[in-house]
């Protein structure tokens, strides 16, 4: 049987539209930020925890059987975007690291959030963190003392813009080792939005 192209086809569907899929540990966070992003060039497809099965593995699990069902065309990416959380500690780093070495050999983006994905929205509207260490409650905090409230189960509440993009990118990049597995604050995930740029699929300086 032939596996079908999961686009959803509207009146500014342009033949060329690429997918960006994009399997995520989180339920709500990362799939409502990526929607602020519009274009005619890509259609993201977020696969987000929903069953409470949040591990690396489960992650890639979810990725797996995307690929195995749908029909993948060229120039179409994936990605995996997952929380450092407890899964650097000595008893779950294996899990981690063998599904970094899957990424690479499959040609998977993998963005690896230390301590977690709430990082990278902190970056819009904050400096990075001096601290070496934070846990993702206290990343919650700041978020919190700079907006005056924040819930993770509703990011399209967030007053996010290009320029807040911009600002974001410049402060990961400038705050990023490249180390596969980070032990210190860190994300990762202008790698996905930049790349995006770079092939002209969404623009952060005129709009999507």
């Amino acid at each position: 049987m032939r596996k079908k192209r999961p686009l959803e086809r509207t009146e500014s569907t342009m033949r060329d539209t690429r997918l960006v899929v994009i399997a995520s540990e989180d339920r709500y966070a990362v799939k409502q930020y990526f929607e602020f992003f519009r274009s005619t060039r890509i259609q993201f497809r977020v696969l987000e925890t929903t069953d409470g099965c949040s591990s690396p593995q489960d992650v890639m699990d979810r990725l797996d059987e995307y690929l195995e069902e749908y029909d993948i065309g060229e120039g179409d990416q994936f990605w995996l975007v997952c929380d450092t959380d407890h899964w650097i500690e000595p008893s779950h780093i294996q899990n981690l690291t063998e599904i970094n070495r899957r990424c690479r050999q499959m040609g998977i983006g993998f963005s690896l959030n230390n301590p977690c994905f709430d990082l990278w929205l902190l970056l819009h509207f904050a400096e990075f963190p001096s601290e070496d260490k934070l846990t993702c409650q206290e990343i919650g905090e700041l978020m919190r003392s700079e907006l005056g409230g924040f819930d993770k189960t509703k990011i399209y509440n967030l007053p996010i813009d290009n320029a807040k993009v911009a600002q974001a990118i410049e402060s990961s990049k400038a705050n990023y080792t490249g180390a596969e597995i980070p032990t210190q604050l860190q994300t990762s995930i202008h790698l996905i939005i930049e790349d995006l740029i770079e092939r002209k699929m969404i623009s952060i300086e005129s709009g999507a």
